[in-house]
């Protein structure tokens, strides 16, 4: 059959006769070697057209389908599945990510999506008190410290210096919101008695107009590591 489907490649003339001329003269020498009749030239017996091949197209779909008709009872055939090539569908009712992850990312992204962010910052070391309270731009509205606020020496660093400065960056936290609508933000660095001060400010009465508008509290304490040496302690 394969040699059938190479003839038409076989179609130039000078092909046809180096190939028919090996087969005439075998033929010839082997009927008069026995007495019997010589054969028929086999190039003009393939070539007639009782024994013509069929066009390539026909042959290559009969093939396709004796193998269609071979797979059939072997491979199931699915319905829905998409024919042509890429990668695999997952179902529709699997998740396509993670849905802890999108809840995550939702609620980060609805941050300040529609309000101004504003920030507030606090430096409460042991020797003082410093609030900043700021826009989304990074402009500052008011800084206040236990100093400022007329505190002096050791009075500085106390609770009583770090709620005040709670106070006066309240006040001017509800004056800003008579004008824009926003929420802030909190970062707290360090560890003083300012740091309490502060947050037992804002979760009491003073702050009841702005608890509401506080979306994320951070920690911004630097922690040593190793590192150096630290500096010799102080004596009094």
């Amino acid at each position: 059959m394969s040699f059938v489907r190479a003839l038409p490649s076989l179609r130039s003339r000078a092909s046809h006769r180096v190939w028919a001329a090996s087969f005439s003269s075998s033929a010839s020498t082997s009927a008069s070697a026995t007495n019997t009749p010589p054969a028929p030239d086999l190039f003009q017996t393939l070539t007639s057209s009782d024994t013509a091949p069929a066009p390539a197209a026909a042959s290559t779909s009969d093939s396709v389908t004796n193998i269609q008709s071979f797979l059939d009872p072997i491979i199931p055939s699915y319905e829905g599945v998409a024919t042509e090539d890429g990668p695999p569908v997952p179902p529709a009712d699997s998740y396509r990510v993670n849905p802890a992850a999108a809840a995550n990312l939702a609620q980060r992204a609805s941050i300040g999506s529609q309000k101004p962010v504003y920030n507030v910052s606090v430096k409460a070391t042991r020797n003082n008190t410093i609030a900043t309270f700021a826009n989304d731009a990074g402009r500052q509205f008011v800084t206040l410290s236990g100093g400022k606020l007329g505190f002096k020496k050791s009075n500085r660093n106390g609770y009583e210096a770090g709620y005040q400065c709670a106070v006066g960056i309240i006040s001017a936290m509800e004056k800003e919101l008579e004008r824009t609508d926003f929420e802030w933000q909190l970062y707290l660095k360090g560890f003083g008695q300012g740091r309490d001060a502060i947050l037992t400010a804002i979760t009491t009465a003073v702050g009841t107009n702005v608890k509401t508008r506080l979306t994320r509290v951070t920690d911004r304490t630097p922690l040593k590591v190793g590192g150096t040496r630290g500096k010799k302690a102080r004596r009094i």
